[in-house]
């Protein structure tokens, strides 16, 4: 039975976060109108436009939402009435596309097979084919599968042909490489509590400076009309709606962590390092991954269950035990389980991790 004092989250978002995080989440309470707080969502906003190399012209907003709230806000504030084409091979992807849909926004998608990569080849096929194309969007880490979509060879061809890219990096950014001026980025969407191992609840959009001077002759939202949060956060640090003042708290202090431990190629080395290990001792079991292990993001890998066995079985016996994995989505749901890797946790939890899995497929005649 389980005698941990919390379970260690393998689900892609809620994580665990450090002691240190959670401290000063609690220490202090903040009235979201007074100059200690708004200064700390100034600096909350600087550090982010920070975390990568080549985003000097690019500026954030602090949301108090889920990632999914942060990718409305992103979509709501910054596609207009030209053609966008949506490249979508998951769940992730479906969302932005009902999203656009329910907007009636000028839409154009391609939709993959969740099993295979994107093919790059299409969409340049379609890209050639249409030239009124002006915007992209695209999932970065599709977690439906774990999946890391090709970003450098997409970005590319919106570069080639000056068009703006949307990207939704609610599970990658802070672990996985995003070089935002070679890939022509607009905005990125993200969240807090994952990659950045901050508390749930609270997410961001980073977009281009010229993103910002941008505006629609109609809004197509009120909580998520991303320029009105900007011109008060820039201005003066203020929103213009409660924030969630200790999730912030936390979240700046999360990023100081984030710093010290050397940035996103430190956590994407650290998230890969378990990845391997987790892999390793499911291969030896024979637990197949979903799709061809160099596909997978660092972030989070899926893998398939074996006949007879069911999920809630798996996923009881680990929880049991202190361990809480992942179901699959959508057509994966019971044929598969998922394993993330963030968040705070020692190499004991994943020592014991694998001999979990070791003792339930032992005992199931793996």
């Amino acid at each position: 039975m389980n005698n941990r004092k919390q379970n260690i989250l393998l689900n892609p978002g809620p994580v665990n976060m450090s002691d240190r995080v959670k401290r000063r989440m609690t220490e202090e309470d903040f009235c979201h109108r007074e100059t200690e707080f708004s200064d700390l969502i100034k600096d909350v906003n600087s550090k982010l436009s920070s975390l990568y190399d080549d985003m000097d012209d690019y500026e954030s907003v602090i949301l108090s939402c889920s990632g999914t709230g942060a990718v409305e806000g992103m979509l709501t504030s910054f596609i207009h009435d030209e053609k966008s084409l949506l490249i979508t091979n998951g769940v992730y992807g479906e969302r932005m596309e009902k999203i656009l849909k329910i907007q009636n926004k000028n839409l154009d998608v391609i939709h993959f097979d969740w099993l295979n990569p994107i093919d790059v080849q299409l969409i340049i096929d379609r890209i050639d084919a249409d030239k009124s194309i002006e915007n992209m969007i695209l999932v970065h880490h599709e977690t439906t599968t774990g999946r890391l979509n090709q970003l450098r060879e997409i970005g590319q061809i919106c570069r080639d042909n000056d068009i703006g890219l949307y990207l939704d990096g609610v599970s990658s950014f802070g672990a996985e490489d995003i070089k935002a001026h070679e890939i022509n980025l607009k905005a990125v969407a993200a969240s807090a509590n994952k990659c950045l191992h901050g508390a749930p609840g609270l997410a961001f959009v980073l977009a281009h400076k010229d993103q910002w001077e941008k505006t629609a002759d109609k809004s197509y939202g009120v909580y998520f009309d991303l320029h009105q949060y900007y011109g008060m956060q820039k201005r003066d640090g203020f929103s213009p709606y409660t924030q969630a003042t200790h999730l912030v708290s936390a979240f700046h202090e999360a990023l100081l962590e984030f710093t010290e431990m050397g940035g996103w190629k430190a956590r994407n080395a650290l998230f890969q390092d378990r990845a391997e290990q987790i892999h390793d001792c499911l291969k030896s079991l024979d637990i197949s991954t979903l799709i061809p292990k160099e596909d997978y993001s660092s972030v989070l890998r899926s893998y398939q269950l074996p006949d007879g066995i069911e999920y809630e079985d798996l996923h009881a016996y680990m929880k049991n035990n202190g361990f809480v994995i992942y179901q699959g989505q959508g057509i994966f749901k019971k044929n598969i389980f998922r394993i993330s890797t963030m968040g705070h946790m020692e190499q004991s939890d994943i020592t014991m991790l694998c001999d979990l899995f070791e003792e339930f497929f032992g005992s199931h005649g793996q």
